[in-house]
């Protein structure tokens, strides 16, 4: 809708090829805007630049023919501003040291564990923002420039006292030849500085949270003359480096520059200050009435409709036209101009066809997006009202409170994501250091006091502690793993189901059952957590058969029950695991994927809520249905299938 894509794409280069595929895989993993590839040399690291557009580069330092510091020159020479991150296990201080003076973005030690992949990602995202927050301040600069090179009065641009831009009337009012004839000349060559000899060409007023001032300072011309001048001045970044933006004008024009500098920097504090969108768009709106003069304005932005809603405007605009309309997807010059993304001047709205009240008292109007977020809109009732002036001063004050909208988002989620984490991880820790030990210790000296007890004397009661305790430490197990695990997977790789099934059938006890495969599907996946949870499945399968079997005959012996037959086949984008025992009854077929739910009395209930979190983490639906013998049928889907030629 005009907006920027926040996507990142990151080349990572290291020598080792599965490595150099497992940092782009946890890059995406632990952010979704990131579009990760890797290669396995420096050398086809360039041959990659050459073909495609890269945002970021994560390169290993030993790496034989060109290593990373060479690599990195060679980026450098193509483009200096590009990120390039040394991820490398070579740590030490002269190696940073000589990483930072080859102009490296980043230096980030190679570790264990998954955590450092979650770092490097958010090192990645920042490096890659600042980048783009610098193309965005050279992009304003030019809009600068434009709206300066209109502008009535001289305007000089100095950085360390040196003029670096004087705009056309400024060298009207020097009496230059061009612009060129005022630049690299010290500033104290035109504005004189102060009558006491001090060495401060322009005061500058920081009281009261202002950073604009104004000052009466004699001007000197190109031909030696000299005029009494106001000059308001106020910081700027100019190419990235500290200067001053010095606006000379008549004294008759002092005070009104003043207000307008002073509103300007008020207006741009407050939005990059606002913690809502509403608040965001109550000073917008301020702003472009005060500042630009759009008095009859307002601000719309979606809501969770998908409509353009209005959420601040001026009393001028109510005054014209009453009640302010929501926009609807489609049927509005604003829900256009909201699409296509770009500031647009409307002569007469009255002439478009898709003006949504055709005897509308407003004739002129000025569409402002705000990116994603919404649109602001001023109106005239007279024709033709806003010239290109309006136009550029109205898409910088567009272009603020997007980036101000933008914050209010980003650090929404970054608030409601820190909490979430915290509040999970401080949960976890307890919860596995109860598990871990509180329980586990216990639980041990009972087992091994047990065992005691049972070369001392012969109790029935022993065998019913003994699967008491076996349950606990069951129970124990399958907690640990779903607090250790969660919902996350490690490396994916192409596993063929086949193989994972019967090595999983290898080591559950199956207790007379019978296995048939009937696949030869090949799928994406983490091995370790795929073999959990198959394993899963054959045991419940095999123990939920066995209950049946013993309630329906008794009480007699499991052994003397015929075996559960399992079976696994492929189904339209994925897999199922069927078994032809009792089944599940159509009413717990839901709950039984819940945490600590089970149908028996001796099970943990967490097998079937691991499966669950097993799929979740793959990005697959499992789905709980009844097979063709009455037994239970899990079916996954949403699987990613390998080729199958």
């Amino acid at each position: 809708m005009g907006h920027v894509a926040s996507g990142v794409t990151v080349l990572c280069v290291d020598d080792e090829p599965s490595y150099a595929d497992l940092i782009a895989t946890h890059l995406e993993r632990n952010d979704e805007a990131i579009d990760a590839t890797g290669v396995t040399s420096a050398t086809d690291g360039l041959s990659y630049l050459d073909e495609h557009d890269v945002d970021c580069i994560v390169s290993d330092y030993d790496m034989p023919g060109i290593d990373g510091l060479e690599f990195l020159e060679a980026v450098r020479a193509r483009d200096p501003d590009m990120p390039f991150l040394l991820f490398t296990s070579q740590g030490s201080e002269s190696l940073a040291s000589e990483a930072v003076s080859a102009g490296v973005t980043d230096y980030i030690q190679k570790r264990h564990g998954s955590q450092q992949y979650a770092v490097l990602a958010e090192r990645v995202r920042n490096a890659v923002e600042r980048v783009r927050a610098k193309a965005t301040a050279d992009t304003a600069q030019e809009r600068t420039k434009r709206i300066l090179d209109v502008t009535s009065d001289a305007v000089l641009v100095s950085v360390t006292d040196t003029v670096v831009y004087a705009n056309p009337a400024a060298v009207g009012f020097f009496g230059a030849a061009d612009s060129d004839e005022l630049c690299d000349r010290p500033l104290t060559d035109l504005v004189e500085p102060t009558t006491d000899g001090g060495t401060v060409t322009v005061e500058r007023v920081v009281e009261n949270g202002q950073t604009a001032g104004q000052v009466s300072r004699t001007i000197r011309t190109l031909s030696g003359n000299r005029v009494q001048a106001s000059v308001t001045a106020c910081d700027v970044t100019w190419d990235g480096e500290d200067g001053t933006v010095s606006v000379i004008s008549d004294r008759s024009d002092t005070d009104e520059r003043e207000q307008r500098l002073e509103a300007l920097h008020e207006a741009t504090r407050q939005l990059m200050a606002a913690e809502v969108r509403n608040k965001v768009a109550g000073i917008g709106v301020n702003a472009a009435a005060e500042i630009i003069g759009l008095d009859a304005n307002a601000v719309h932005l979606i809501n969770d409709d998908g409509q353009l809603e209005p959420v601040a405007a001026t009393a001028s605009l109510r005054q014209l036209v009453g009640d302010i309309p929501t926009f609807e997807p489609g049927d509005s010059i604003a829900w256009r101009v909201y699409e296509h993304g770009e500031a647009t001047a409307v002569p007469d709205v009255r002439l478009e066809e898709d003006v949504q009240n055709p005897e509308t008292p407003i004739r002129s109007e000025l569409y402002l997006p705000l990116g994603e977020y919404g649109i602001l809109i001023a109106a005239s009732a007279t024709i033709d009202a806003f010239d290109e002036a309006d136009i550029v001063a109205g898409r910088i004050l567009a272009a603020n409170m997007e980036a101000a909208l933008a914050a209010v988002e980003r650090d929404k989620q970054l608030r409601d994501r820190e909490q979430e984490l915290s509040t999970q991880n401080d949960r976890l820790e307890q919860f596995t250091t109860v598990v871990s030990h509180d329980l586990r210790n216990p639980l041990n000296v009972a087992i091994g006091r047990l065992g005691t007890l049972r070369e001392e004397c012969d109790d029935d009661n022993i065998v019913a502690i003994e699967q008491a305790l076996d349950r606990m430490q069951a129970l124990i197990d399958d907690l640990l793993l779903l607090a250790r695990t969660g919902d996350s997977v490690a490396e994916m790789e192409t596993v063929a189901l086949a193989t994972a099934v019967k090595d999983c059938w290898e080591v559950v006890d199956t207790d007379g059952a019978a296995l048939v495969v009937d696949t030869d599907r090949k799928i994406q996946a983490d091995m370790t957590r795929l073999k959990q949870l198959l394993e899963n499945l054959i045991r419940n399968a095999v123990e939920h058969s066995a209950t049946d079997s013993r309630m329906q005959s008794g009480g007699t012996d499991k052994h003397d029950a015929p075996g559960v037959t399992v079976a696994i086949s492929e189904i339209p984008g994925g897999f199922a695991v069927s078994d032809d025992g009792p089944g599940i009854p159509e009413a717990d077929r839901e709950r039984v994927f819940e945490s600590g739910y089970s149908t028996t009395t001796d099970g943990t209930g967490f097998g079937l809520s691991i499966i669950s979190q097993i799929a979740t983490a793959h990005g697959w639906t499992v789905t709980l249905t009844e097979s063709e013998s009455g037994g239970a049928r899990f079916e996954f889907t949403g699987v990613d299938v390998a080729s199958e030629e």
